[in-house]
């Protein structure tokens, strides 16, 4: 699934790297990711607790706008993006086919 950006989205991320830079986005960047794996082990580890899973789901936000922001900034159309996920899905395939003998 793809995640659309309005104009006004597209504005702020701009905003964004123009009044912090891209080496402070993409330290945001990181951040995001981490503090999603720390949701994402809570959820999985353990015992299920109101609001794990809206706190998965708003740092899974997070982690979006924040790679929007970075695909962005390095000019990655979707083109491009498309192109590298069929070659992981490839060999992620190719991987799987080997892993059932």
């Amino acid at each position: 699934m793809k995640v659309q950006f309005s104009e006004n989205e597209v504005k702020i991320m701009q905003t964004c790297l123009d009044r912090w830079g891209m080496n402070a986005q993409a330290g945001q960047t990181i951040e995001e990711c981490a503090e999603l794996i720390v949701a994402l082990q809570k959820y999985v580890n353990r015992t299920p607790q109101p609001g794990m899973l809206e706190n998965v789901l708003d740092e899974i936000a997070d982690v979006e706008m924040m790679l929007a922001q970075m695909r962005f900034a390095l000019g990655i159309d979707d083109g491009m993006l498309r192109k590298r996920i069929e070659y992981k899905f490839e060999r992620l395939s190719q991987y799987l086919l080997r892993d059932e003998v």
